[in-house]
């Protein structure tokens, strides 16, 4: 690994994206920084209803990274792969098992996500 994973964000996944929008911004009083049909992100906070990473729509912990490659190179001698790297439109991710067997995923971000600021 060459730099240090910052936090990211936690996702909750909801069946009804728009109203956990609702929720968030009008009771909470969260803002949103960024949106898509299936997705909304606060601070270090987001929502998606489209399928989650493994299939269990747990809440997901994401770390950030500046080269996904690079990093999965590094921590594959030193922990369990739980999800190899894959290519999707909002960036490479992948996953490694914590102590207690729960998916951590690491992420670099892609330039051009399909989710937009607001």
């Amino acid at each position: 690994m060459n730099a240090e994973p910052r936090f990211g964000f936690v996702i909750a996944y909801v069946d009804d994206i728009a109203a956990a929008r609702r929720f968030y911004v009008d009771i909470m009083g969260l803002t949103v920084q960024r949106e898509a049909p299936t997705f909304v992100q606060f601070s270090s906070f987001a929502l998606a209803s489209d399928e989650s990473m493994d299939g269990k729509r747990n809440l997901e912990i994401y770390w950030l990274v500046d080269d996904a490659e690079a990093t999965l190179k590094g921590l594959r001698a030193k922990a369990t792969v739980s999800m190899e790297l894959r290519s999707l439109p909002f960036g490479k991710v992948f996953g490694i098992s914590d102590p207690s067997g729960q998916p951590r995923y690491l992420l670099e971000l892609s330039r051009n996500r399909p989710s937009r600021p607001v």
